[in-house]
Parts: C-alpha cells; sequence; structure tokens
C-alpha cells in the first residue's frame, strides 16, 4: 500500500507539471504585450512615457508589433511553463503534506501552501524575469545617443550578465521576488480556491462551469498582482539597473514618490483577466481529462 500511495504522488506530481506548464506557457502567450508595456512604464520615466496609451503608441508606431510588444518572449515563456510547473506541484503536494501530518483548517492549508509555492516559483523565476526585462526596454536603451548598446537577443543577453555578474547575477532581485511570490501566491491561491468553492456551493453535486473557472481565475490574478504590484515595481529596478532591494526603493520614491511605485498597475490589472483565467481554467480542464 505504501508503494501504491507513493507510485500515486509520483503521478500526481508529473502531472502538476505537464498541466501547469502548457497553462503557464498560454497565460504568458496572452499577457506578454501588456507585461512589456507594464515594464516600460515602471523603469522609465515619466517624461518618456506619461501615459500608458503614450507607451503603447510608440512601441507600436518605432517598434512594431513583435519587435516591440514581444521582444524578448522566448525567455519568459518557458520561464513561465517552468514557474507555474513549480506552482501547482508545490502548491499540491504541500497542501496534501498539511492534511496528512498537520490537519490544519481548509483556510490555513490553503494560505500556507500558497506561500510554499510562491516562495519556490520565485527562485525559478527571478532569472527568467531578469534576461525578460533587460530585453523590454534594450530597444528603449539603444535609441540613447552615447549609451553603449544594449543585447536584444535571448542568450547575448544571458551571457553578458553571467560575464559581468557572474552566475550569481542571473538573481538579482531575488529578495523583491521572493516577497512579491510569497505574499502573491497566498492572494493567488486564496483567491480561486475560496471562489471556485463559493460558486460550486450554490450548485451542490456538480462540477464548476467554464464561466465559474474563468471568473476565478480573472478574480485570483487581479488579487495577486493588486497586491503585490510595488514589489514588481521595485524588482524590475533591481533587475534593470542592477542596484540593491533599498536603493531601488528610495530610487522610485525620491523620483516619483508615493505613486511611482504603481506605475504600470493599470495595464497590469487589465492583462491579468484573460491572462489568469486562461491559466486556471487549462490547468483544470487538463487534469480533468
Amino acid at each position: 500500500m505504501a508503494e501504491e500511495h507513493s507510485i500515486n504522488n509520483e503521478n500526481s506530481a508529473l502531472k502538476d507539471i505537464m498541466n501547469g506548464s502548457i497553462a503557464g506557457a498560454i497565460g504568458k502567450f496572452i499577457e506578454y504585450p501588456f507585461d512589456t508595456v507594464k515594464v516600460r512604464l515602471q523603469t522609465q520615466g515619466s517624461s518618456i512615457f506619461p501615459t500608458t496609451w503614450s507607451c503603447i503608441r510608440y512601441t507600436y508606431r518605432n517598434e512594431g508589433v513583435w519587435n516591440g510588444f514581444f521582444q524578448g518572449i522566448g525567455s519568459p515563456l518557458f520561464g513561465a511553463a517552468l514557474e507555474n510547473a513549480t506552482l501547482f506541484v508545490s502548491y499540491n503536494q504541500t497542501s496534501k503534506l498539511l492534511d496528512k501530518y498537520c490537519k490544519v483548517s481548509e483556510l490555513n492549508n490553503i494560505l500556507v501552501s500558497g506561500a510554499v509555492a510562491g516562495s519556490f516559483a520565485s527562485f525559478v523565476l527571478t532569472p527568467v524575469e531578469l534576461i525578460k526585462c533587460k530585453l523590454q526596454v534594450a530597444n528603449l536603451e539603444n535609441q540613447i545617443p552615447g549609451k553603449a548598446k544594449q543585447n536584444t537577443k535571448i542568450i547575448p543577453t544571458l551571457l553578458s550578465v553571467i560575464k559581468g555578474k557572474g552566475v550569481l547575477g542571473l538573481w538579482q532581485g531575488q529578495s523583491s521576488t521572493f516577497i512579491r511570490e510569497s505574499l502573491g501566491g497566498v492572494a493567488w491561491f486564496a483567491t480561486y480556491e475560496l471562489m471556485k468553492k463559493s460558486f460550486k456551493k450554490r450548485h451542490p453535486g456538480r462540477d464548476n462551469k467554464t464561466w465559474e473557472l474563468l471568473a476565478s481565475g480573472a478574480s485570483a490574478g487581479l488579487a495577486f498582482n493588486a497586491s503585490i504590484f510595488p514589489a514588481d515595481t521595485v524588482k524590475s529596478i533591481m533587475q534593470t539597473e542592477h542596484i540593491s532591494l533599498v536603493n531601488a526603493v528610495k530610487k522610485v520614491f525620491s523620483k516619483y514618490g508615493f505613486t511611482g511605485f504603481y506605475r504600470g498597475l493599470g495595464i497590469t490589472l487589465i492583462r491579468a483577466v484573460p491572462a489568469n483565467a486562461a491559466v486556471f481554467y487549462t490547468y483544470e480542464t487538463l487534469s480533468k481529462a
């Protein structure tokens, strides 16, 4: 029986990895153009992009759709697959361990499992987002007279970081990412699970409808991004300028004040709805297949 239980756990983990990877890649492709605009708003001054629309218009006119909005998508596409595989397998395995050994309440199980999943995902995500952020602003920096040209491809950018900062340089911004993902994991999973259960209680004895899963996923994305956005802004500054957490916070606050931590929030919440709805719906659908 013990061997059978071990095999079932292994199969469950492999399914989580596979289904989470596919769901994450789909969600990332949907959200990536919005993410590019968000990163540019976070890292460029208001004199360059005073509004979200000015950033969208500039990117489209000067760089086009693929070279502008989808610049550097290869790294985060792979990263999103890896991140979501890590999130779902960590969340579900932690939840099972808590049920087996700690007997905590259902809500506490969700909260602890979400935090653990987010913290694990942060170590996978930091290098991927470092390369992503650098590529998303590379075209802008290459237009500044007298400034050294930035790489616009994944591999040269990766090698440049390693050459300049060593392998550990890929984890620049880890502290901010850890904070963001740990707290965000709680908000993400808790919102999704609680909304899904709330919908299901209205119609006992049946599975959630498609619109209920989509609404729960979209709400989870909104909760995640709204709750952790200042940490995300700090992380973007740390990664594009290679400065410490404290210095990044000081820089944002001195230049823009408190509202500077929320530059790009609007476009981020817009992207969160379809992307996270797609992630959770794809994961749920594949898990039932």
